[in-house]
């Protein structure tokens, strides 16, 4: 019986991936699948392939329809589910052409690498089989790998900022692409040194959309080829993308450097699809996307553009610029992503991040022998120093001059290793602000040109004040810092916060307002949901950043702070009747038909982002997701893993686990996790194979 369906599902496979025929041999019977009591995959399996079978299976028992959505994105036919709203994807998808360059590169991998990747579509070819019904559309299979590589290019490069670029150079003409954009994240590594028991720590703590594309999914990851990982992934990823293993563990923050440039190519009237480079007309290559969008009965077709610099759009005005970006040029983010989660210790670690094939992120990492290391990651070009160039603008597209191909090696790229300090942190703050102040790297001994922040934000400010409050620091006090919701003595948000004009208005003279001005003078600074004085804040941030977006203004004067203080009561007043509220009666988490008051702002520790939600409401859209804590004992037996995500395991609000751990989560509270296999399986809540 188990050769027939054997042979069955190989031929079903050779179905699916006909570019592909080097596949692995997978035995269902042998991959284990246990969950444990808040629904967590555990996935134990002789090869690394089979487990990448049983994480695939088991995320689409979780979350079937997400991952199908990222299968669509790679093949260009988001539209085909979502209509138009999946369209400027597809364009996007369309114009980057991220398939293209995984074409080229695919030979090259390594064949582990390409091995777990088939074992991973293998699963989820196998799930949508058993469960046809959950299948969005005809379009989701089959699936191959090439477009399954460039679908993780085509993430990475918005993560590096396509999605903010693309707007500008279209006037807003074009979405911002959804589900995928990146909200920033916290990580602190903290060595011996600074440890009150002598135990390294390290804190994973991701700001990322707590629903959809890049929410982060837990899942535990073990074969007998001494792969052990524990941590976070997003949907459709067959690996971990932060976590722990047996002897080491890190994080990773968004970093902001330069990740993207913009050339404006010069054209005219008399060389039309051309552009003028040295002197000499070159032809703009031309390729039409076709979109099909779910209720057209017809494909719709938008031109994509290439030239020597890279995509190619055109304004409104009819001028064209080109976007070049390293993501766009290495499909090995996955491959070096597989050998981090492998690495056993520094030297391996270290040897992985030398690939170079990861175009961003910044890396805090801990391990079991007392080793803290922080690298502003990147795939940074060796752009033309003279001064005439500004690499920080738009960029002229009319010489080779301007036009880098060649890449920065890992030790040219601002990094610590184990500081006399004692600890290493970033909150997407600047790399030179990353540990005491006489450790601090100088930014003048690195390329201005490659944009790396020089600056504190909230988070960071915060965050090194609590730090240096310790002489030494435990895993209940790293815990503490972490789940910090204090702004800092002076807030460092832009549109004029800085200047303390709110806090400077007279209340007498506005009786009307007096309550919301008084009760922000007495806030201190805690965005807890009971502080009457942080829904003040949060109301008249939000205001403000959109009413100061583009303006270079960088104060508010005082006429301009009572304006704000008006539209808060008037706000409060149109949809709640008083203003007599706290935080929490109006900011919500909320999850299926259930919502929760939640505490946090932007740029706090324990960050929330919101978005207006029924009557009046704002509910939590992103910012303090999953959560991690370890620490390595001094006895080297398994790190101590404390972990809880926004909601559960699962997107089924039929399942037990669609919000099992939103009350830990509110509760600035963890739960206990472990990569002993022999306790996982003791403590199981279902163990089963994926068939």
């Amino acid at each position: 019986m188990k050769l027939i369906y054997s042979l069955v599902f190989s031929m079903a496979c050779l179905s699916l991936f006909a570019q592909n025929t080097n596949f692995p041999d997978i035995h269902v019977d042998k991959i284990t699948i246990a969950r444990d009591s808040y629904g967590v995959p555990h996935i134990f399996a002789p090869t690394d392939p089979e487990v990448a079978y049983g994480l695939a299976w088991a995320h689409a028992e979780d979350d079937f329809k997400t991952i199908q959505t990222l299968i669509l994105t790679g093949k260009g036919k988001l539209s085909t589910y979502m209509g138009k709203e999946g369209a400027p994807v597809d364009f996007v998808f369309g114009l980057l052409n991220t398939r293209a360059t995984v074409d080229q590169q695919i030979k090259s991998m390594d064949p582990k690498f390409i091995q777990l990747l088939q074992g991973y579509l293998m699963g989820i070819q196998a799930y949508g089989k058993a469960h046809p019904k959950e299948i969005l559309n005809k379009h989701v299979f089959p699936i191959f790998l090439e477009d399954y590589i460039a679908t993780s290019m085509f993430s990475v490069a918005v993560f590096c900022g396509v999605d903010k670029t693309l707007p500008k150079i279209l006037n807003g003409s074009i979405a911002n692409l959804p589900g995928f954009t990146g909200e920033g994240s916290n990580a602190f590594a903290i060595s011996s040194k600074k440890s009150t028991t002598g135990e390294p720590m390290l804190v994973i703590n991701a700001h990322q959309p707590i629903e959809g594309a890049t929410a982060f999914y837990e899942a535990h990851l073990q074969s007998e080829e001494g792969w052990n990982m524990l941590g976070g992934l997003f949907p459709g990823a067959p690996l971990i993308f932060h976590g722990a293993s047996p002897n080491l563990a890190w994080a990773h923050t968004v970093n902001m450097q330069d990740k993207v440039d913009v050339f404006q190519l010069q054209t005219d009237k008399k060389h039309p699809g051309q552009y003028l480079v040295d002197g000499e007309w070159l032809t703009l290559e031309k390729r039409k996307v076709k979109l099909h969008i779910k209720g057209i009965p017809f494909p719709v077709s938008k031109m994509a553009y290439k030239s020597i610099y890279g995509p190619t759009v055109a304004n409104p005005k009819g001028e064209f610029f080109s976007m070049r970006l390293p993501s766009l040029m290495d499909a090995k983010a996955l491959q070096q992503w597989y050998f981090m989660n492998k690495a056993k210790n520094w030297s391996e670690f270290k040897s992985a991040l030398e690939q170079n094939h990861l175009a961003m992120f910044n890396i805090i990492y801990a391990d079991k022998q007392d080793n803290i290391f922080y690298v502003s990651n990147g795939k940074m070009p060796y752009r033309n120093p003279d001064p005439k160039y500004h690499w920080n603008s738009t960029l002229p597209g009319n010489t080779r001059a301007t036009l880098w191909d060649k890449f920065k090696p890992f030790n040219e790229l601002p990094q610590h290793l184990n500081p006399a300090s004692g600890y290493l942190f970033n909150t997407n703050h600047s790399p030179f602000l990353a540990t005491a102040e006489n450790e601090n790297l100088n930014p003048a001994n690195y390329d201005k040109n490659d944009g790396y922040e020089t600056y504190h934000n909230n988070r960071s400010r915060r965050a090194k004040d609590l730090i240096d409050s310790y002489s030494k620091i435990s895993f209940e006090d790293l815990k503490k810092i972490k789940f910090d919701r204090q702004l800092p003595k002076q807030i460092l948000y832009p549109y004029g916060y800085s200047s303390d004009s709110l806090f400077m208005v007279d209340e007498s003279k506005y009786p009307q307002l007096a309550p919301l001005i008084t009760s922000l003078k007495n806030w201190d600074h805690v965005t807890n949901p009971d502080s009457k004085g942080a829904l003040v804040y949060n109301l008249a941030y939000y205001h403000i950043s959109k009413a100061m977006k583009g303006n270079a203004q960088s104060t508010l004067t005082l006429a301009q702070g009572v304006e704000v203080y008006q539209h808060v009561y008037d706000y409060l007043m149109k949809n709640f009747g008083t203003i007599g509220l706290v935080l929490g009666d109006v900011q919500k988490l909320v999850h299926g038909k259930e919502e929760w008051p939640q505490g946090g702002m932007p740029d706090v520790l324990s960050a929330v982002m919101s978005k207006n939600h029924e009557n009046g409401k704002k509910k939590m859209v992103s910012g303090d997701a999953y959560i991690g804590f370890v620490k390595f004992p001094k006895d080297g037996s398994l790190p101590v893993i404390e972990t809880v995500n926004t909601f559960g395991a699962s997107s089924n609000p039929e399942s037990p686990h669609f919000a099992d751990q939103r009350a830990l989560y509110q509760a600035q509270k963890t739960k206990t996790m472990s990569l002993d296999k022999a306790q996982v399986l003791k403590t199981a809540e279902k163990i089963y194979n994926p068939k």
